[in-house]
């Protein structure tokens, strides 16, 4: 496996500040493509990010591009301006969402991501970010050829003091 990144820069067309972009992809060799496979591995959560602005923004401009529609075609038929409206909304809307999201799932690093950073800092971080959780995924993926069959685990027995310490707290 390996975990491929691309960078790239630009401005913003508003403040002609430098926008930094990082593209992830994550490349299987064959066997780890199998086990993908098996596991239906692409649909899992890698990261999953609590983020409650972004679907109160997503509403919002989706809401704005259906009015903007809506009053573009307002000369046409009613019922079309309604439709190419509402249609124009939910994409709109869609591509917002997915765009800001901060979850991540195993397809969206095997088909590859860009995400949008703010600083060279911001950039670093992520790629830190997406190496760690990528390493997790690698980590499952190689226990996953060996989750047939049965595993003895010794457990060794804790000192008095420990074993009260564990008691009390739990682990």
């Amino acid at each position: 496996m390996q975990l491929l990144f691309k960078r790239s820069q630009g401005k913003t067309a508003i403040l002609s500040r430098p926008v930094f972009r990082l593209y992830a992809r994550i490349e299987f060799e064959d066997d780890e493509e199998a086990i993908v496979d098996h596991y239906r591995f692409e649909s899992a959560k890698l990261i999953e990010a609590v983020q409650p602005g972004l679907v109160r923004n997503t509403v919002l401009i989706g809401f704005v591009v259906f009015l903007i529609c809506l009053a573009l075609l307002a000369g046409l038929d009613r019922q079309l301006a309604f439709g190419a409206g509402l249609l124009g909304g939910i994409a709109a809307g869609w591509l917002y969402f997915d765009r800001n999201r901060e979850t991540i799932f195993v397809k969206d690093l095997i088909h590859g991501r860009y995400f949008d950073c703010k600083s060279v800092i911001e950039l670093a971080r992520k790629e830190a970010w997406l190496g760690l959780i990528t390493s997790f995924l690698r980590q499952v993926m190689e226990s996953a050829k060996h989750w047939d069959g049965t595993e003895a685990m010794p457990i060794a027995a804790l000192s008095k003091q420990e074993a009260k310490y564990v008691v009390i707290r739990g682990l």
